[in-house]
Formats: C-alpha cells, structure tokens, sequence
C-alpha cells in the first residue's frame, strides 16, 4: 500500500516537474520571439538615424558649394583693380628752384644826429608819409647858437682882416709873412665858422628821403647824440628782395629775367619780381652770389618785412613728350610704365629727361596720343583685366 502511494506520488511529481519544464520551455520561447522584435526595431532606428546624418552631410556640402561658388565670385570682383589714365601729350616743362629771403624798401636810412643836444620838439610820429628835407625834430639851440655866433664873429674878422692885407699887400705895404699869416688865420676862422653852421643846422633834423617813419627813438626832453640812431625812414614806393643764389643757378639767370614769388602768409597766389641786380662774383667770404628782385604788387597788400620764397627756372624743355612723374614706376633700375593696349595693361620700358617732380619729360618709348596708367599701376599684373575709374 506504501509502495503504491510512493509510485503515485513519485508520478504526480514527475508530471509535476515534467509540466513545470514544458512551462519553462513555453516561456522561453516567448522570450525568444521579443527578442527578434526588439532586434528589428533597433535596426530601423540605426538605419534612420543614419540616413538623417547622411542628409545632414549632402545639405552641409550644397551649401558649402554655393558659399564658395559666390566667395569666388566676389573675389573674382575685387580682384579687379581700379585704375586712372592718362594720354601722353607734347608740352613744354619747366624746373624751378627756390630762394628765400625778407622783403626790404627800396632804401631805409636811420637818422642819427649830427650834434648833441636836448630834443626840444618832434614834429613826427610812426607811420608818417614825409618828404625829403621835412623837419623831423629840434635841438637845444642855446649851447649850439653861442658858438655858432663865436665863430661867425672871428670868420668876419679874420675875412676883414685877409682882405685888408691883401690890397697893403699889393701895395707893397706889407710883408709877404703878413699877408700868409693873414692867410692862415682867414682859412682856420672860415673852418671853424663852417663847422659851427653845420652844427647848427644839424639842430633842426630833416628827413634825407622821401618815405615812411618806421621807428622814433627820441620824444622831448630826451637826449640826442652823435652814433645813435634817433629814427629811421623807410621808402616803400617799391620792394626788393635781397638774397643770395649758388654757383649753379647765377648761370641760370641774368638781370631782367622775370621770377615768380610766393607769400605764405598771403596764401597761394602767386607774385611777379624782376631781377634787377645779379653780382658776377661770390659776396666776399661766402660761395654764393648777391642778387636784387624787385616785387610788382598792384594790390599793396605785399608789405616789408615778409618772408618771401622766390622761384628760378633752373631748366626748361619746349614742345617735348611728357607725362604726370608719378606714372612712372622703378624696377631693377628701369623706368616703366602701364600701357593700355587692346584694352589690357602692358608695361613698358621709357627713358626719361627732365622731371620737375609734377611732370616727366620722355625721351623713349612712347608716343604722342597713347594712353598709359596715371594712378594704381602699383597693383597691376601685365595682361589681367583692370577697371578705368578716369
């Protein structure tokens, strides 16, 4: 009875456990298949997210392509370069050189007194317009007039006393001692008489030359003197300017010649001088030359004392081919130029003559009418497309 209830018991439980495997197995199958399922839709998601990447990538190259596709387009743009021309033309060029030198009157005088004295009057002021013999001022005549009536007084007598002995003398009435010592005092008197009337002359101080009192040193109760200037006149119904030229340009000039003059402080308009004096020799001690330029000034606006720049043609060429200097370029030694020839530059080799730093004037290699580059040419490449502004 045991037995059969161990054997049934021992059935149950291997029915039991054979069911619990199948169960197991079932499961694991179910298990297996969601597996697969999930396997699948990670695929799909790898492969869209890669063909999102991809489509990213193309839109990155297109627009990568366009951008350089207009880059270069613009670069091609400004690559272009703006330039200015000009015609090459036949003229006359002229090279100039400059002096300076202070704008001075015709003639100045200063007006020292020829006496000593105390100044009793002055008739002028600074700025007068006077005329030649005009009375500046006076001096104490007091001490002056006393020796002037001394020594006019001993003139009269010994010019008596002269006369006299000449007639005895004639006469044979005096001896020839007598009448020399007569002589002698009649010419000392007269000496002394005519310095005593300069010296009273020189009391009343008159203008020597016509013109304009530019300084007065003296006023009244002030002390005049011998070697010390008093006043000065200054005629300013023409100017000159006094200055010095070197060895090269006194070759370059001649009296007559007509230079151009230049005022800073009258701004840019331009003056007309005349040389009117040239020294054919160095001034004693220095290496250059005097020369005098009078000043025309119509306007009287040109006052003494102005600084002044005065402008010598040095050289001149006439009827020559010439250009603007700065279209000339220089490389290895060579002077170029930019040609325009079938609407593309070219350079070209020229010789050059005289330059006044505005204008060049060409020996060789151009031609009346030809057009070459004035401005930029520093940028061109020989045969690259450029833009004329000009």
């Amino acid at each position: 009875m045991e037995q059969k209830i161990n054997n049934s018991s021992i059935e149950n439980q291997s029915q039991f456990t054979s069911g619990k495997a199948v169960g197991a197995e079932l499961n694991t199958g179910g298990n297996k298949e969601s597996v697969i399922v999930n396997k699948g839709s990670t695929k799909r998601s790898k492969r869209k997210i890669v063909l999102i990447i991809l489509a990213l990538i193309a839109l990155l190259i297109i627009g990568f392509r366009v951008f350089q596709f207009f880059a270069e387009n613009n670069t091609q743009e400004a690559s272009v370069i703006n330039v200015k021309v000009g015609k090459v033309e036949i003229g006359s060029i002229m090279s100039t050189s400059p002096v300076t030198g202070r704008i001075e009157p015709i003639e100045e005088v200063s007006i020292i007194p020829m006496a000593s004295g105390e100044v009793t009057s002055v008739h002028v002021k600074i700025g007068d317009k006077v005329s030649k013999g005009t009375l500046l001022f006076e001096l104490d005549k007091g001490q002056i007039a006393a020796s002037y009536n001394q020594a006019a007084s001993s003139y009269n007598f010994a010019k008596t006393s002269y006369e006299r002995m000449s007639v005895l003398y004639k006469e044979g009435a005096v001896s020839l001692m007598d009448f020399e010592q007569s002589k002698v005092q009649y010419e000392s008197a007269l000496a002394s008489y005519t310095l005593a009337s300069e010296a009273y002359g020189n009391a009343n101080v008159k203008s020597p030359i016509d013109g304009f009192v530019t300084s007065l040193n003296i006023s009244v109760g002030s002390m005049a003197s011998p070697g010390v200037p008093a006043a000065s006149i200054a005629d300013v119904s023409s100017l000159v300017i006094n200055t010095n030229i070197s060895e090269y340009l006194v070759g370059q000039i001649k009296t007559g010649d007509t230079v151009e003059i230049y005022i800073s402080t009258l701004g840019e308009k331009t003056y007309t001088g005349t040389v009117t004096a040239l020294s054919p020799a160095p001034a004693k001690g220095t290496l250059t030359y005097p020369v005098e330029i009078s000043v025309k000034d119509d306007t009287n606006v040109v006052k003494a004392g102005m600084f002044a720049e005065v402008k010598i043609v040095s050289a001149e060429r006439d009827q020559v081919l010439s250009i603007l200097s700065d279209s000339v370029i220089v490389k290895n030694g060579k002077s170029l130029v930019v040609l325009i020839k079938n609407n593309l530059p070219v350079y070209r080799e020229i010789t050059t003559g005289l330059d006044n730093g505005t204008s060049v004037e060409v020996l060789q290699g151009l031609k009346e009418g030809e057009v070459i580059v004035t401005e930029g040419q520093q940028y061109i490449t020989e045969g690259i497309e450029i833009n004329i502004t000009e």
